[in-house]
């Protein structure tokens, strides 16, 4: 059987890195690096981080609870690929959900995302 494929839309929180091959080691010995990342991540807001969070665990148990007939691939909503996820799937709330590329679902009730998914390994069965 060929493992679910699903792909998570949501807003991720990210920083930008500082990977210069030159200057890079000399701010990991100096700690600036993950001084400025954790800066970074400190100026989203408190209920956007607990959303991230949240999501996160539930990505975890999912990926726990389904193990091997799962395929997990989470995508920032605000790249050009998250973007265009959006518009092909015609999903315009978060966290979004996408399942085998063909059948979707939007919010956080996690027992509708688990019968999608159950319902697709019946099919694949």
């Amino acid at each position: 059987m060929e493992p679910v494929y699903l792909e998570v839309i949501a807003p991720m929180l990210s920083s930008v890195e500082m990977n210069c091959r030159r200057c890079g080691p000399v701010f990991d010995y100096l700690g600036l690096k993950n001084r400025y990342r954790n800066a970074c991540v400190n100026e989203y807001p408190d209920d956007w981080k607990q959303a991230v969070g949240y999501l996160l665990d539930w990505i975890r148990e999912v990926s726990y609870l389904y193990r091997h007939r799962i395929r997990i691939r989470i995508i920032d909503a605000f790249t050009p690929l998250g973007i265009w996820k959006q518009l092909r799937h015609r999903v315009y709330g978060f966290p979004a959900f996408v399942v085998d590329r063909k059948r979707t679902y939007v919010g956080w009730d996690r027992v509708e995302l688990e019968a999608l998914i159950d319902d697709r390994i019946r099919q694949g069965a």
